[in-house]
């Protein structure tokens, strides 16, 4: 699982890093430059190439004349090589706009969406999408305030091909919409025009890092940072077509045993949706909250109140191959963030890894992890390493070098001979060896490396 802070490693400027299926053993793999553009506030989306590709919001490059400062990076990263390389960049005067504070989306289409919240010539921002055959950016249509509002959650396809978002303010009624993107007609179209939340008990209003989920019923359910009957934030569902809306619960800070400020999507399994609050009551209120709505009643049930486990989580669940769900809370232990894991079949909750080392990163915002399944890519684990584990010179004479890049760690060094007895063990664990090889003769022999996070065997040559 793949993932980003928004603050914290070699440069200030936040991090790229993974962790196993458990949520663990993070490996460090990019820090972010002023070069590179820094502070990701949202998380990756792996494309059909087998890259992952997402937004970073400061610094970066100049590049449109008479721009005045620098917004951040539209970038690719490659898991096989960490190698990260910038797209496009952005500033006050980019024609897509800047402050992209969510990750792209891929659509069945094979292109990435994604919606920028401010231009240079003004507050509307921009739908625009990528094709990674082409490398061509488009930009698609104008998400005009008066008409549509300023978008500040990921996008969502259902299951009509459309793109569908809640916008924080704006439209008609100053209070935000649930918008189409027709991916027919490359246009936005207004779905559901919020009349206003509070003290209108049973509408959405500030709609911020809540994206949209289609779940099997049908229905689009959503929740929104504000409105509600106590404006602390509201859950909804809704018709695609825009019929048929229905307030499902109104969130509040007084009763203890509940949560507030709900931020991030939706999961559903076996017959319920799963989510967050970033807040939990007023006597508490920066723990948070897992809750999880019935879809055949609606009734909403708060699972789990956070402690030490970590607070205000602001992603999305994310299910991994072992089963479970994993989130990022933007504060642990020591306020860095932590990764935290939710068994749905017994409600437990466990603290998997927490952002306490700041060189590997801290304080992951907006981000859900991306599960990168390697296999599924035709990429395995020794293809993984055989870019990051690198021997040399080879052939050599006495002296051959191994070293690891990124965060990875050597545990074992083994030379055999090519009937496979074993001629030389190296159990020390760091990330660089020199090994001295002046007790072998001249020859070829197998050279075994055993990191922290898989092996990797190859042929070396004496001279």
């Amino acid at each position: 699982m793949y993932g980003t802070t928004f603050a914290g490693g070699a440069n200030g400027l936040g991090t790229i890093y993974r962790v196993d299926q458990n949520g663990q053993n993070i490996q460090k793999l990019f820090d972010f430059t002023t070069t590179t553009g820094g502070n990701p506030t949202a998380g990756l989306t792996l494309a059909g190439n087998g890259k992952l590709y997402g937004f970073t919001n400061s610094d970066g490059q100049i590049v449109n004349a008479g721009a005045v400062f620098a917004a951040g990076s539209f970038y690719e990263f490659d898991p096989l090589t960490n190698n990260l390389q910038v797209i496009q960049y952005f500033d006050d005067l980019s024609p897509t706009g800047y402050l992209q504070n969510i990750s792209p989306l891929l659509h069945t289409n094979g292109l990435l969406y994604s919606t920028s919240e401010i231009t240079g010539m003004g507050n509307d921002g921009k739908i625009w999408s990528y094709d990674i055959n082409t490398g061509t950016i488009s930009i698609l249509d104008t998400l005009d305030a008066n008409i549509y509002g300023p978008n500040k959650s990921k996008l969502m396809e259902a299951s009509d091909a459309h793109i569908y978002f809640t916008t924080a303010s704006g439209s008609t009624n100053g209070y935000g919409a649930i918008i189409r993107f027709n991916t027919a007609t490359d246009s936005l179209e207004v779905v559901y025009a919020s009349p206003g939340g509070f003290p209108n008990s049973n509408q959405f209003e500030g709609a911020s890092n809540n994206p949209l989920f289609e779940a099997s019923d049908g229905y689009l359910y959503g929740a929104s940072k504000l409105g509600g009957a106590n404006n602390k934030g509201n859950l909804f569902k809704i018709e695609k077509n825009g019929n048929n809306y229905q307030n499902l619960w109104s969130f509040e800070w007084i009763v203890a045993i509940e949560g507030w400020d709900p931020q991030g999507g939706f999961i559903e399994k076996n017959g319920f949706l799963y989510s967050a609050t970033a807040q939990h009551n007023q006597q508490d209120v920066n723990s948070g909250t897992f809750y999880k709505v019935e879809l055949a009643t609606g009734n909403l049930t708060f699972t789990n109140f956070l402690d030490f486990e970590g607070y205000r989580p602001i992603g999305t669940f994310i299910e991994s191959s072992n089963g479970r769900f994993y989130i990022t809370c933007s504060g642990g232990t020591i306020t860095n963030g932590s990764i935290v894991e939710y068994n749905p079949l017994n409600g437990n909750i466990t603290q998997r890894h927490d952002f306490n080392i700041g060189n590997n990163g801290v304080n992951p915002l907006r981000n859900s992890l991306c599960l990168v399944d390697f296999s599924a890519l035709s990429i395995n684990e020794a293809s993984l390493l055989d870019n990051v584990v690198k021997t040399y010179p080879n052939p050599f004479q006495d002296i051959v070098n191994i070293k690891v890049e990124g965060s990875y760690q050597i545990e074992t060094i083994k030379i055999l001979d090519m009937e496979g007895s074993e001629l030389y063990i190296d159990n020390s664990k760091s990330n660089e060896s020199n090994v001295n090889t002046s007790f072998l003769s001249s020859g070829i022999y197998l050279l075994y490396i055993q990191t922290d996070s898989g092996s990797t065997t190859r042929k070396i040559i004496k001279e």
